[in-house]
């Protein structure tokens, strides 16, 4: 995600300039433990490509009615393979939101309304984490401060941030509070097997004064990983601080996609040789212009990936994915509306894992 300006304003891409340091792997043998996790316990953070639940979202407000014909894409790909659970905000916001999904073919098959307030409709940041503990799905609470507040300190959160709980509570999954550490969905790519990826601008942004080993000490113990590969530098531009979804996906437990946008060559760069150091395979994908085919949804038996109007590219990118995924329905929607609002299919979605 690339987001430049407040979410609650149309956006003005600055010029990119980008800081990169050199990327590198933190690795670990052991997860470290503290209160979260004990001697024993088991842990792990389903990948995305294992079987859902469901897809959770949250519709945008007045000030994102742009995103809306986007959202209504994602939802009829999405409502023909899973169920969807849109978080709105009233009923008379439902009745609309309904309205304008029928003009757009949308049926109401596989799609639940939630009555709960929202401040944005990023639900992957803001939303839960799910892990397996001991085999047992789990609600992982984190904190959330609407983006370290990067986007203007006028920018609501509070109904956003105890949305995991609302989650937890709705599917009456056990929870956990890790308010204490702020960690957006959006900044961390898991292969499902202990392996994470991380932008470290964007950790270091959320909770200053932790130096690297504490906060893999804290991922680690709270997601069950054992090896964490962290990324270096962001568009100072980009409000998110470098979201690594933005950057790099996994595509299998040995396979990392990394995007080569026209703005973050060197990240890019240097963590494909971070990963290919650290024995994963690492598959390109080119992104030209200010455009970014990264941000796309894994589904049970789908992927929605981004277009951007470009033929050739836009085509390069599907064949990529379908080459990667073969065993997936590929369904490339309009993201210009997301991308000219910070961000993409995977930053508005938020998938529940199905569990044992």
């Amino acid at each position: 995600m690339r987001a430049t300006l407040p979410r609650s304003t149309p956006l003005l891409r600055a010029l990119p300039l980008i800081f990169p340091l050199v990327a590198c792997a933190g690795a670990g043998d052991d997860p470290a433990l503290d209160d979260s996790a004990e001697a024993g316990e088991t842990r792990r953070v389903p990948a995305e490509w294992e079987p859902h639940a469901a897809t959770w979202m949250q519709w945008p407000g007045p000030w994102e009615a742009a995103m809306r014909p986007a959202f209504a894409d994602i939802v009829q790909v999405v409502q023909a393979y899973e169920p969807v659970h849109m978080l709105i905000g009233s009923e008379e916001a439902k009745a609309k939101a309904q309205s304008l999904l029928a003009e757009r073919g949308v049926v109401e098959t596989d799609l639940t309304w939630q009555l709960v307030p929202t401040d944005n409709a990023w639900m992957r940041d803001n939303g839960p984490i799910w892990v397996e503990v001991n085999g047992a799905l789990t609600v992982l609470d984190f904190g959330f401060d609407a983006w370290g507040g990067n986007f203007g300190e006028d920018i609501p959160y509070a109904h956003d941030d105890v949305v995991p709980a609302f989650v937890a509570e709705t599917t009456g999954a056990p929870r956990e509070d890790h308010g204490g550490y702020v960690l957006e969905r959006g900044n961390l790519e898991v292969n499902g097997a202990g392996v994470a990826l991380l932008n470290w601008d964007c950790q270091a942004d959320r909770n200053p004064g932790l130096d690297q080993a504490e906060h893999e000490a804290i991922l680690k113990a709270a997601l069950g990983l054992s090896q964490i590969l962290w990324a270096y530098g962001h568009d100072p531009a980009d409000g998110t601080t470098g979201h690594i979804d933005g950057y790099a996906r996994f595509l299998d437990a040995d396979t990392v996609a990394i995007g080569e946008t026209s703005w973050g060559k060197e990240t890019e760069d240097a963590l494909a040789a971070a990963c290919e150091a650290a024995g994963l395979e690492v598959v390109r994908v080119p992104a030209p212009g200010e455009t970014d085919y990264m941000n796309w949804l894994v589904g049970d038996g789908f992927v929605v990936g981004m277009a951007f109007g470009d033929a050739e590219a836009d085509a390069n990118a599907g064949a990529i994915l379908s080459d990667q995924l073969p065993d997936r329905d590929l369904h490339m929607i309009d993201a210009t509306s997301l991308w000219e609002s910070g961000g993409g299919v995977h930053c508005v979605t938020n998938d529940q894992p199905a569990g044992g």
